[in-house]
């Protein structure tokens, strides 16, 4: 099966730099560059909706947005004559058109909110519904600094299964652009000590957390020929990822980790970093069980 980076393209300054991340992905990887730009019918209700005929309307907007993608698309064949290109504009909101026709093997690829914080929360819905829907790792791309390859390839641990794939997507792709792979893994005692008992019961949670970075380690040698560190971080996953990415990086995260449901639906360390991260970050699905 061949494979597929998809992109999102919508004529703004971050989807065309999710196209130029996207399209040197394709390439290193061999793969065909798929820019997907989404056509919706506008609400129109009142007098303003007297004499309106929908259909003309749509097939307008098609044909403009069918002209934007493939002026995008010459864009890139014209930068990367060795790549092939396919420019489609399918109807329906943004999350839903990136995931047709998308396989396991591909990889979707969507700019960055330009909202942060609370306000990305709720109006980067497309990231969003892409990572919590997608058969394929996400990329989601931010800022102009990401054009190329990446200096380095970061990817966040915790042990669990999803963290596994992670690594695994990782490997591949630090060996894939010729680069290193760090591993961080944040941990935390949640009790203060007070005691003895407490203190050794600290102790032992580092060495726990020691030893799950130590396993990730090796098993990312396994797989890769790359380079392979590990830096264990007293704190938050969140902030021992923000912290340790630099300009340059790819940072690689599971889709969940050991936060179950609740983690699952509120966001916990994935939201997070699609917030506040400053260098473009790849969320990778668990592999589905038989």
């Amino acid at each position: 099966m061949s494979e597929t980076v998809n992109v999102g393209y919508s004529g703004s300054d971050s989807s065309a730099e999710a196209v130029a991340w996207a399209a040197t992905e394709a390439e290193v990887r061999g793969a065909t560059l798929r820019i997907v730009t989404c056509v919706e019918m506008p609400v129109v209700s009142g007098e303003a909706a007297l004499g309106w005929n929908s259909g003309a309307a749509y097939e307008a907007i098609r044909e403009a947005s069918l002209s934007t993608s493939e002026g995008m698309a010459a864009t890139v064949r014209a930068e990367h004559p060795q790549l092939t290109v396919i420019a489609e504009v399918i109807p329906g909101p943004a999350a839903s058109a990136l995931l047709t026709d998308t396989a396991p093997t591909d990889l979707i690829v969507v700019g960055a909110s330009s909202h942060e914080g609370a306000a990305a929360f709720w109006l980067g819905t497309t990231p969003r519904q892409l990572v919590h829907n997608s058969p394929c790792p996400v990329a989601v791309i931010r800022g102009a600094a990401t054009r190329g390859a990446p200096d380095r390839i970061v990817v966040g641990i915790d042990g669990s299964a999803t963290s596994d794939a992670a690594v695994l997507w990782a490997a591949d792709e630090a060996d894939r652009h010729k680069v290193s792979l760090h591993l961080v893994h944040g941990w935390s005692y949640a009790y203060a000590p007070v005691d003895a008992s407490a203190t050794q019961a600290r102790d032992l949670t580092e060495v726990d957390a020691d030893c799950t970075l130590n396993r990730s380690i090796e098993f990312a040698r396994e797989r890769c020929g790359a380079t392979v560190t590990g830096q264990l971080v007293e704190t938050s996953a969140v902030t021992a990822l923000l912290e340790e990415v630099r300009d340059g990086d790819l940072l690689v995260l599971g889709s969940h980790g050991h936060g179950g449901l609740r983690s699952r639906l509120l966001g916990s360390t994935v939201n997070s970093v699609l917030d506040e991260s400053a260098v473009p970050v790849v969320v990778v699905r668990p592999a589905p069980t038989a």
